[in-house]
């Protein structure tokens, strides 16, 4: 067991990389492209360069695979692990949320670099961190607010949310479909009822889909074929 924690934790080091290094290569693009001395095509490239940077399918696997590297660790914990005492997860909360504070400072740090060296390592941190504070025999304020009925709900349709804003916001807001179908892009003043939309989409998806049984049986057959593909594939031989 301890060689697949130590596993796990260099394939996190490597997935952080992985995405740092994307990062870099957008923030150097972009810097260049974005300028009116080096334009593509007679335009500046800085919002179409950001958007195949943050929402490109691979790079968002990568950072989906940093979150399953991290809560398989957590499972790995065994009782002398639990027996210890933890961290008040509310400082890792605040650590993360403060990183984003360097936008402000003089330093040349844009969203992507600060998201993959400083918020996406530390935020993980601070959800392990509160899953191991919530099984400690008195949770801290932050944890028991995050295991709150009502943040429980709104968890349990945080996936289906994730995967479903982007297309319905296409819906709305992307100029060649809205207009088409709604004339032009929606104002401003609709996103309450976009935001309403996708919460009950979401909320449906969660019910129907998520948490069908047909589902969960497929789900539960392609999970072992590839648990028993890749066993021991995470331990650390070196």
């Amino acid at each position: 067991m301890l060689d697949e924690r130590q596993g796990l934790q260099k394939l996190f080091a490597a997935l952080t990389g992985i995405s740092l290094l994307q990062k870099v290569s957008y923030s150097e693009t972009a810097r260049f492209h974005s300028s009116k001395e080096h334009p593509v095509n007679g335009q500046a490239m800085h919002p179409l360069i950001w958007n195949l940077t943050r929402f490109h399918p691979f790079w968002a696997l990568i950072e989906m695979t940093m979150g399953i590297v991290a809560a398989r660790h957590v499972m790995l914990d065994t009782e002398e692990d639990k027996k210890k005492g933890t961290t008040n997860p509310l400082w890792l909360f605040l650590a993360a949320y403060a990183s984003l504070g360097l936008r402000l400072t003089k330093f040349d740090f844009n969203d992507a670099i600060i998201r993959g060296v400083l918020f996406v390592p530390i935020f993980t941190k601070f959800l392990t961190q509160m899953h191991r504070d919530a099984l400690s025999p008195n949770p801290a304020a932050i944890t028991r607010f995050f295991g709150s009925k009502p943040m429980a709900t709104l968890g349990s349709i945080a996936f289906p949310m994730f995967i479903l804003h982007g297309p319905i916001g296409q819906i709305f807001y992307k100029k060649i479909l809205a207009k088409r179908i709604w004339g032009a892009p929606m104002p401003t003043a609709f996103f309450p009822f976009y935001l309403l939309i996708c919460l009950g989409l979401s909320h449906l998806t969660n019910e129907y889909f998520v948490k069908n049984k047909k589902v969960a049986a497929i789900s539960g057959k392609i999970a072992q074929f590839l648990g028993n593909w890749t066993e021991g594939m995470l331990r650390d031989r070196s």
